[in-house]
């Protein structure tokens, strides 16, 4: 105590050797001899076995130096902190417990004695000045009460949580106190230009956020992990204002990227033996993690964090979705879909386009080509087989096929960004060597060859995914003796759930299936609102591309029975949700455009903006949805055709309407059945579609819309009505027959048929 009282000269470490001996005899090393090299040899390797009672002495005589003699200490603490340190390691709990203390008392009690603040000259980035900035002295105190508190917190996490969970909270305690004295100092400003080593912040909290970083990755107790995952972003979320941009690139890519490295290969990873393990980690740790990354950025971006970052915001999203879980799918989803809602109001046309490309890239990815693959029919095989054959027959495209995107109008092209958008969209009875198109029951019919193909935007857009691994993890305990064991089929299986997650979010998205006049209805009317057409038809095209391969393989039985055949799927697939699913989302979206086009007030207060954007482009949403609307109501009247077998008359769809009243065996009546839940699958889009027509009506101008809808699908209107009878849909057989009624007052009768008083 006598020597400790002594003033320590600067530039000399006289204290950190005299209380060198409580760390050796904690140790149990033996005394240094005379001989230097024999000194350093049994340094090394001898050690000898120590009484509790000594220890306890030990920790005792250091715990009473600190409270007697702190204002004195100065590179002691050095020596004070390893004494602490080596107690975290011991196997005994009452030693480990007094290094805690003594740990957390140089933390909260004698931090101003141990560091302090003073002024450094730096020579900026952006001058040749060289500027005063504050520094911390005795900086290096504080790392290494970071090292002893992560030993507390990592080390003995297992074996002792309550000091694990202690350790984080005087870590971040700290760290704040400290923090807020720097940016309480007048020479703080001028540290914002000089390189990120010399800047005060990055040398207090970096080394605080990678010891937290390391507990997360490092700690098998969960409470300890949650612990230090929530101080890790707590202290980025509170104090993140104050960062540079050079801190931010360093925390986000060095620190928190990094906790989703192991979702890059996860076979690589010693952390995951099977998908198992894989999803406890990320259920129970990384869905926190990417909330809290979510949180973050919809708190700093644009101000503090921009595009490029968001990107990697992304990519992570999609590295997550991408994986080989239906669990992490949903969490992924789940988050893209928080992300785009709390930040769309922010985002301008450049936000924009990396999310609609990254849906797209999605959208392109999980699309289950291998069930043409695996069957011996690939997609652009089947293609050019198609093309061949019409151009052999001549016969026309069968009137649902017909219904593939229009060509791009002239006003869209004159939206940002549009002209590379549309040398790449799909053409109107387009589908040589293309994915938009569709196909009929019969494989025959085709739209035009006379198309010269290109490559649609999903597909240019989705040609690279973030690198996932290319060899799945194995269930635990799981086996391929079962169809449903295969890799095939649970890889084919993942990709069609993933199809539907992301069609299902841009349903929640849009608020496809919520009724309006809710939260989420205006959260909805809101998002569609900051879209611009042109990124709006992006999205159209990854429904409109999804529905038609799903339509392609639901009308495909010779591939479906294959399937069954080779072992691959337990019994007969069917895409039949995909294809209605992302029927009804593209009309719901394409219905809110084609009324704001059309004059007719959706919500109270739609943007001047939007209503003018969306008047540039009503011929092409007019196109588009009047040939997806006849594919919906060929689709509900020929329900009958996906449980029959191959036909190529174009009367096929006429001939379900008597099927279902005219069963008169046990065949037949099965096959009915079938037929009611097929045609019951389009019973939502139907009636969505039925209430648009009517909707038309209220137009501004002179319910034209109404009766150009009416005329272009009267035959439809009259056979659905009589398909919906035949099933008892009575819903349908409503909204039918108040679209009639209100045609009868805008229609005249004329030569024994309806036609439109133009």
């Amino acid at each position: 105590m006598k020597f400790l009282e002594k003033e320590e000269l600067p530039h000399f470490a006289f204290q950190k050797e005299f209380l060198r001996p409580f760390a050796d005899i904690l140790e149990g090393y033996i005394p240094e001899t005379s001989s230097p090299a024999d000194a350093s040899s049994r340094r090394r390797s001898a050690v000898v076995a120590v009484d509790v009672m000594v220890k306890d002495m030990v920790l005792r005589c250091v715990h009473q130096i600190v409270q007697a003699a702190a204002l004195h200490i100065r590179s002691g603490w050095k020596a004070i902190l390893n004494v602490a340190q080596i107690a975290a390691r011991d196997g005994n709990d009452s030693i480990a417990e007094m290094g805690f203390v003594i740990a957390k008392a140089c933390a909260e009690q004698h931090g101003p004695q141990m560091w302090m603040l003073a002024t450094a000259r730096v020579q900026p980035t952006d001058g040749p000045q060289a500027v005063d900035v504050v520094s911390v002295a005795g900086i290096e105190y504080f790392h290494e009460l970071i090292d002893c508190l992560n030993e507390f917190a990592v080390g003995a996490a297992t074996r002792r949580p309550r000091f694990a969970l202690g350790a984080i909270d005087t870590l971040y305690v700290a760290s704040v106190a400290l923090g807020r004295q720097v940016l309480a100092h007048p020479s703080y400003a001028k540290a914002e230009n000089i390189s990120l080593d010399d800047q005060p912040l990055y040398r207090v909290w970096m080394p605080v956020l990678r010891a937290l970083h390391e507990v997360v990755m490092h700690t098998e107790d969960l409470e300890v992990r949650t612990r230090a995952l929530d101080a890790f972003f707590r202290l980025v979320m509170a104090h993140g204002q104050h960062f540079s941009r050079g801190l931010w690139a360093s925390v986000l890519r060095d620190l928190v990227f990094a906790m989703f490295a192991d979702l890059r290969d996860p076979s690589a990873s010693r952390r995951f033996a099977t998908v198992d393990d894989l999803e406890l980690w990320f259920s129970t740790t990384l869905i926190k993690a990417l909330r809290h990354v979510i949180a973050l950025f919809s708190r700093y971006y644009p101000t503090h964090l921009s595009n490029a970052m968001m990107s990697e915001v992304l990519e992570l999203l999609v590295m997550c979705i991408a994986q080989p879980s239906e669990v992490l799918g949903k969490i992924g989803t789940s988050c893209l879909q928080d992300l785009i809602r709390s930040n769309h109001a922010k985002w301008d046309d450049e936000a924009w386009g990396l999310v609609c490309g990254t849906l797209a890239r999605l959208f392109n990815w999980s699309q289950p080509r291998e069930l043409f693959t695996i069957a011996g029919a690939s997609w652009e095989a089947e293609n050019n087989r198609r093309v061949i054959t019409a151009s052999t027959n001549g016969s026309p495209p069968h009137v649902a096929d017909s219904a593939v995107l229009p060509p791009i109008s002239p006003a869209v092209r004159k939206l940002p960004n549009t002209q590379a958008y549309a040398a790449n969209r799909p053409s109107p009875l387009r589908t040589a060597g293309s994915a938009a198109s569709l196909s009929s029951a019969d494989g025959n019919d085709t739209p035009s060859p006379s198309t010269a193909p290109t490559t649609p935007i999903v597909e240019s857009l989705g040609s690279t995914m973030p690198i996932v691994s290319a060899k799945p993890l194995p269930r635990a305990g799981s086996t391929a003796s079962a169809a449903g064991d295969k890799p095939d089929y649970l890889h084919i299986t993942l990709k069609c759930i993933l199809q539907l997650l992301l069609i299902q979010t841009l349903g929640e998205l849009f608020g496809a299936n919520v009724e309006g006049g809710g939260s989420e209805s205006q959260q909805a009317d809101d998002l569609y609102c900051h879209l611009s057409a042109h990124h709006l038809f992006i999205l159209l095209d990854c429904l409109d591309q999804s529905r038609a391969f799903a339509h392609r393989f639901n009308m495909n039985r010779k591939v479906r029975r294959r399937l069954v055949e080779m072992g691959v799927m337990p019994t007969m697939p069917s895409l039949l949700k995909q294809e209605t699913g992302s029927v009804l989302v593209e009309l719901h979206i394409l219905q809110r455009m084609h009324l704001d086009a059309m004059g007719v007030a959706y919500m109270e207060q739609v943007p001047r903006a939007v209503i003018t954007e969306r008047e540039t482009v009503a011929d092409e949403v007019d196109d588009r949805l009047a040939m997806l609307m006849r594919t919906v109501f060929v689709q509900y009247c020929s329900a009958i055709r996906i449980n029959s077998a191959e036909d190529d008359s174009d009367t096929e769809y006429r001939r379900s309407v008597q099927i279902v009243s005219s069963a008169k065996n046990t065949a037949d009546l099965s096959l009915a059945k079938r037929s009611v839940v097929v045609t019951s699958s389009w019973h939502g889009s139907l009636i969505a579609m039925l209430g648009h027509i009517a909707e038309l009506s209220k137009s501004n101008d002179n319910a034209k819309p109404f009766r150009a809808a009416v005329s272009r699908h009267w035959p439809e209107l009259v056979d659905t009505i009589g398909v919906a009878a035949s099933v008892s849909d009575l819903d349908v057989v409503g909204a039918v027959q108040r679209v009639l009624a209100i045609a009868g007052s805008e229609l005249k009768l004329s030569s024994a048929k309806y036609t439109i008083d133009e």
